[in-house]
Protein backbone atom coordinates (compact mmCIF):
# COMPACT_ATOMS: atom_id res chain seq x y z
CA UNK A 1 0.00 0.00 0.00
CA UNK A 2 1.33 3.44 -0.91
CA UNK A 3 1.61 5.86 1.98
CA UNK A 4 2.35 9.60 1.81
CA UNK A 5 3.99 11.41 4.72
CA UNK A 6 4.27 15.20 4.58
CA UNK A 7 6.88 16.82 6.83
CA UNK A 8 6.38 20.54 7.47
CA UNK A 9 8.82 22.86 9.23
CA UNK A 10 7.48 25.44 11.69
CA UNK A 11 7.38 29.13 10.81
CA UNK A 12 10.12 31.63 11.50
CA UNK A 13 10.84 31.83 15.24
CA UNK A 14 12.52 34.43 17.42
CA UNK A 15 15.44 32.04 17.77
CA UNK A 16 15.74 31.68 13.98
CA UNK A 17 16.25 35.39 13.42
CA UNK A 18 18.75 35.57 16.30
CA UNK A 19 20.77 32.55 15.04
CA UNK A 20 20.18 30.82 18.34
CA UNK A 21 20.42 27.09 19.06
CA UNK A 22 16.90 26.82 20.43
CA UNK A 23 16.56 23.05 20.14
CA UNK A 24 14.09 21.95 22.82
CA UNK A 25 13.57 25.48 24.17
CA UNK A 26 10.12 26.94 23.75
CA UNK A 27 10.43 30.05 21.60
CA UNK A 28 7.60 31.95 19.87
CA UNK A 29 7.08 32.62 16.20
CA UNK A 30 7.94 36.10 14.98
CA UNK A 31 5.16 38.30 13.68
CA UNK A 32 6.77 38.01 10.25
CA UNK A 33 6.73 34.23 10.64
CA UNK A 34 2.99 34.25 11.37
CA UNK A 35 2.28 36.45 8.36
CA UNK A 36 4.48 34.31 6.14
CA UNK A 37 2.64 31.14 7.20
CA UNK A 38 -0.72 32.72 6.37
CA UNK A 39 0.63 33.63 2.93
CA UNK A 40 2.04 30.13 2.42
CA UNK A 41 -1.32 28.60 3.34
CA UNK A 42 -2.68 30.19 0.17
CA UNK A 43 0.38 29.47 -1.97
CA UNK A 44 1.36 25.89 -1.11
CA UNK A 45 -0.59 22.73 -1.89
CA UNK A 46 -0.25 21.13 1.51
CA UNK A 47 -1.56 17.59 0.97
CA UNK A 48 -4.80 16.80 2.77
CA UNK A 49 -3.89 13.98 5.15
CA UNK A 50 -5.81 11.30 7.00
CA UNK A 51 -4.01 12.10 10.25
CA UNK A 52 -1.89 14.94 11.66
CA UNK A 53 0.98 14.96 14.14
CA UNK A 54 2.96 17.76 15.76
CA UNK A 55 5.98 18.44 17.94
CA UNK A 56 4.91 19.68 21.39
CA UNK A 57 7.06 22.82 21.17
CA UNK A 58 5.32 26.17 20.91
CA UNK A 59 6.64 27.17 17.49
CA UNK A 60 5.25 23.97 15.96
CA UNK A 61 1.94 24.15 17.82
CA UNK A 62 1.42 27.74 16.65
CA UNK A 63 2.40 26.81 13.10
CA UNK A 64 -0.08 23.94 13.11
CA UNK A 65 -2.94 26.20 14.21
CA UNK A 66 -2.19 28.64 11.37
CA UNK A 67 -1.72 26.09 8.58
CA UNK A 68 -4.32 23.52 9.61
CA UNK A 69 -6.89 25.41 11.71
CA UNK A 70 -9.64 22.81 11.26
CA UNK A 71 -7.48 19.84 12.31
CA UNK A 72 -6.41 18.46 15.68
CA UNK A 73 -2.91 16.94 15.83
CA UNK A 74 -1.55 14.02 17.81
CA UNK A 75 1.30 15.58 19.79
CA UNK A 76 4.46 13.46 20.07
CA UNK A 77 7.69 14.21 21.95
CA UNK A 78 9.63 12.13 19.40
CA UNK A 79 9.25 14.98 16.89
CA UNK A 80 11.11 17.51 19.06
CA UNK A 81 14.17 19.25 17.65
CA UNK A 82 17.82 18.35 18.34
CA UNK A 83 18.44 18.58 22.09
CA UNK A 84 21.36 20.99 22.42
CA UNK A 85 21.31 20.63 26.23
CA UNK A 86 24.06 22.85 27.69
CA UNK A 87 24.23 24.78 24.40
CA UNK A 88 20.53 25.69 24.37
CA UNK A 89 20.29 29.43 23.81
CA UNK A 90 23.82 29.70 22.40
CA UNK A 91 24.04 32.27 19.59
CA UNK A 92 26.06 31.56 16.44
CA UNK A 93 26.52 35.08 15.17
CA UNK A 94 28.27 34.46 11.82
CA UNK A 95 27.89 32.01 8.94
CA UNK A 96 31.42 30.77 9.64
CA UNK A 97 30.43 29.89 13.21
CA UNK A 98 27.28 28.13 12.04
CA UNK A 99 29.15 26.15 9.37
CA UNK A 100 31.93 25.16 11.80
CA UNK A 101 29.50 24.05 14.48
CA UNK A 102 27.36 21.88 12.22
CA UNK A 103 30.38 20.36 10.47
CA UNK A 104 31.48 19.11 13.90
CA UNK A 105 27.93 18.10 14.79
CA UNK A 106 27.50 16.00 11.65
CA UNK A 107 30.87 14.36 12.37
CA UNK A 108 29.52 13.29 15.79
CA UNK A 109 31.99 15.56 17.54
CA UNK A 110 29.81 17.48 20.02
CA UNK A 111 31.05 20.70 21.57
CA UNK A 112 29.63 19.72 24.97
CA UNK A 113 26.81 17.31 25.85
CA UNK A 114 24.35 17.91 23.01
CA UNK A 115 22.71 15.16 20.99
CA UNK A 116 24.94 14.19 18.08
CA UNK A 117 23.83 13.51 14.51
CA UNK A 118 23.85 9.77 15.26
CA UNK A 119 21.80 10.31 18.42
CA UNK A 120 19.15 12.21 16.50
CA UNK A 121 19.14 9.72 13.61
CA UNK A 122 18.67 6.88 16.10
CA UNK A 123 15.40 8.41 17.35
CA UNK A 124 14.21 10.19 14.19
CA UNK A 125 14.10 7.20 11.85
CA UNK A 126 12.12 4.95 14.24
CA UNK A 127 9.79 7.87 15.04
CA UNK A 128 8.93 8.24 11.36
CA UNK A 129 8.62 4.51 10.67
CA UNK A 130 6.51 3.90 13.78
CA UNK A 131 4.19 6.72 12.70
CA UNK A 132 3.80 5.24 9.22
CA UNK A 133 3.15 1.75 10.61
CA UNK A 134 0.63 3.10 13.10
CA UNK A 135 -1.28 4.81 10.32
CA UNK A 136 -1.13 1.77 8.03
CA UNK A 137 -2.46 -0.46 10.81
CA UNK A 138 -5.41 1.92 11.08
CA UNK A 139 -6.06 1.70 7.35
CA UNK A 140 -4.82 5.23 6.60
CA UNK A 141 -2.85 6.25 3.52
CA UNK A 142 -1.40 9.64 4.52
CA UNK A 143 -0.23 11.78 7.42
CA UNK A 144 1.31 15.19 8.04
CA UNK A 145 3.85 16.05 10.75
CA UNK A 146 4.72 19.62 11.81
CA UNK A 147 8.25 19.48 13.17
CA UNK A 148 11.71 21.07 13.05
CA UNK A 149 14.44 21.52 10.45
CA UNK A 150 17.22 19.60 12.21
CA UNK A 151 15.29 16.44 13.01
CA UNK A 152 13.52 16.57 9.63
CA UNK A 153 16.75 16.63 7.63
CA UNK A 154 18.29 13.94 9.83
CA UNK A 155 15.23 11.71 9.45
CA UNK A 156 15.25 11.97 5.65
CA UNK A 157 18.97 11.19 5.50
CA UNK A 158 18.54 8.18 7.81
CA UNK A 159 15.49 6.87 5.96
CA UNK A 160 17.21 6.91 2.57
CA UNK A 161 20.73 6.00 3.69
CA UNK A 162 22.23 9.22 2.37
CA UNK A 163 25.66 10.47 3.48
CA UNK A 164 25.20 12.37 6.72
CA UNK A 165 27.17 15.28 5.23
CA UNK A 166 24.08 15.94 3.07
CA UNK A 167 22.65 17.58 6.17
CA UNK A 168 24.90 20.58 5.55
CA UNK A 169 23.52 21.28 2.07
CA UNK A 170 19.83 20.51 2.65
CA UNK A 171 17.67 23.60 3.02
CA UNK A 172 14.23 23.52 4.62
CA UNK A 173 12.55 26.94 4.47
CA UNK A 174 10.15 27.82 7.25
CA UNK A 175 6.66 26.51 6.52
CA UNK A 176 7.88 24.10 3.84
CA UNK A 177 9.45 20.64 4.00
CA UNK A 178 9.31 17.27 2.24
CA UNK A 179 6.72 14.84 0.92
CA UNK A 180 7.91 11.26 1.45
CA UNK A 181 6.36 8.29 -0.36
CA UNK A 182 6.38 4.80 1.17
CA UNK A 183 5.53 1.36 -0.15
CA UNK A 184 3.94 0.06 3.04
CA UNK A 185 6.63 1.07 5.55
CA UNK A 186 9.51 1.14 3.04
CA UNK A 187 10.61 4.65 2.01
CA UNK A 188 10.65 4.94 -1.78
CA UNK A 189 11.17 8.60 -2.70
CA UNK A 190 10.83 12.16 -1.50
CA UNK A 191 10.53 15.64 -2.95
CA UNK A 192 10.38 19.17 -1.66
CA UNK A 193 7.15 20.87 -0.69
CA UNK A 194 7.09 23.88 -3.02
CA UNK A 195 5.29 27.18 -3.50
CA UNK A 196 2.85 27.34 -6.43
CA UNK A 197 4.24 30.70 -7.57
CA UNK A 198 7.70 29.18 -8.05
CA UNK A 199 9.33 31.73 -5.75
CA UNK A 200 12.27 30.54 -3.73
CA UNK A 201 12.26 30.63 0.06
CA UNK A 202 15.32 30.58 2.27
CA UNK A 203 15.48 28.61 5.45
CA UNK A 204 15.70 30.99 8.37
CA UNK A 205 18.13 30.17 11.14
CA UNK A 206 18.52 26.94 13.06
CA UNK A 207 15.85 24.65 14.43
Amino acid sequence: MEFTLTLVRHGESEANVNHMLSGCMDVPLTQHGRMELKALRDNVDYPVSDRYYCSPLQRCQDTFRILFPDRTPIVRDCFKEIDFRSLEGWVLSTKAEIDAYFASWVADEPYLDEETFSDVAARAKPAILDTVRECLEDGLSSATVVMHSGIMRTAVIALFGQPKEDFLSMSVPNGLGYVVTFDDDRPVSYHGLLRRDGASSRGAGIG
